[in-house]
C-alpha cells in the first residue's frame, strides 16, 4: 500500500486525509470547485469526524494563511506519513506547525513499555529503553496521539506554559 502522499505505507497508516474547512468564503468555494470530494457537515457532524479522526491516530492541525483574509480557515486530519506541514517539520527543519501549548507526560508505573506511543508519534517525540519511556520536551508538540494509542492509560498530556498558549478553536470561529 502507499498513502496518498506516495511514501511507502507504514503497518499503522490508514492513508485518509480530512481536511475541515471553516468559514466563508472557502467553504463554498470548495463545495464548487471540489463536489466529488467535499460536503458540508453540522457541527455534531465535524464533532464526530474530529473523534473518528483522532482514534485513528491523526493529527489535528489548525491553518491560517495571511492570503486567505489573514484568519484561521482550516483543521486538517493527517496522519504522519500523509502530512505535509509534518514533513517540512521532521524532513527539513521547517517549523510549519505550533505546539498545541501542552506536552505528553507518562505515568511510569503504568507504563507496560509497550512502545505503542512511540511507533505513534508522528514528531519522533517518544523513546523508550527496557525500563522507562522518554519523552523530548523539544520534540513534543502536544498533539495527543500518544493517549489514544497507549493500552495502559499512562499517557497525559499536561500545560506547559514554555510551549505557548492553546488555541481555542471557539473563539477564532
Amino acid at each position: 500500500y502507499e498513502c496518498a502522499c506516495r511514501h511507502a505505507r507504514a503497518e499503522h497508516c490508514q492513508p485518509t486525509r480530512v481536511c475541515m474547512v471553516i468559514g466563508q468564503p472557502f467553504v463554498d468555494f470548495i463545495l464548487e470547485h471540489n463536489p466529488q470530494s467535499s460536503r458540508r457537515l453540522t457541527q455534531a457532524e465535524a464533532l464526530e469526524l474530529l473523534h473518528a479522526e483522532h482514534e485513528r491516530g491523526h493529527v489535528h492541525s489548525a491553518w491560517f494563511k495571511d492570503a486567505l483574509l489573514n484568519r484561521f480557515y482550516a483543521i486538517c486530519n493527517c496522519c504522519k506519513c500523509c502530512c505535509g506541514g509534518i514533513e517540512a517539520m521532521m524532513k527539513y527543519g521547517i517549523p510549519m506547525m505550533a505546539s498545541s501549548g501542552y506536552v505528553a507526560d507518562v505515568e511510569q508505573d503504568l507504563c507496560n513499555l509497550c512502545g505503542a506511543c512511540v511507533v505513534a508519534c508522528p514528531f519522533s517525540a517518544l523513546s523508550a529503553d527496557d525500563t522507562r519511556l522518554a519523552r523530548s520536551w523539544e520534540l513534543c508538540m502536544g498533539c495527543g496521539v500518544c493517549l489514544e494509542k497507549c493500552p495502559t492509560d499512562a499517557m497525559r498530556l499536561v500545560r506547559e506554559e514554555k510551549k505557548g498558549i492553546p488555541l481555542d478553536v471557539r473563539v477564532l470561529a
